[in-house]
């Protein structure tokens, strides 16, 4: 079973691999950790605002440097991101130009991520499929 740190680092050392397949626990791990950094980030940013400060007042440096810290996070997390997922749909036995539908999707309709979401919490294929070995090591051909 891939532990937390193996998976993030597999998330990051993966940085541009779309080949391939990533199982359950490579996706949700890091997607985890995102999303605590994240929440992290936000009640950072609440907790540097001035929220007596009178109106038309900018922010502080603090709340500035929150907000520049958040911009950097989710813009290194793109590409990752999306390679995760377009392994993770190799996984399942669906083509990664789906990450493109649901980024489309995603812009136009909103919360489809949800959808997208649901379908990444179901088992990989079991095996090899067309887009690699099974990420378990599972050989389906052993009697053959």
């Amino acid at each position: 079973m891939l532990g937390f740190g193996e998976a993030v680092g597999l998330y990051y050392r993966n940085f541009f691999n779309f080949q391939g397949r990533a199982s359950r626990a490579e996706f949700w791990w890091p997607f985890l950790m995102r999303a605590i950094l994240h929440t992290g980030l936000i009640v950072a940013f609440l907790a540097t605002i001035d929220f007596g400060a009178a109106e038309g007042d900018e922010f502080s440096e603090a709340s500035l440097g929150v907000l520049v810290a958040w911009l950097v996070f989710y813009l290194v997390n793109i590409v990752p991101n999306l390679s995760i997922a377009a392994r993770r749909f190799h996984d399942l036995g669906q083509t990664g130009w789906l990450v493109l539908v649901f980024v489309i999707l995603n812009a136009v309709v909103g919360l489809t991520w949800f959808a997208q979401m649901i379908w990444f919490a179901f088992p990989g294929d079991v095996g090899p499929n067309a887009y690699g070995a099974d990420p378990f090591g599972y050989d389906t051909k052993v009697f053959e």
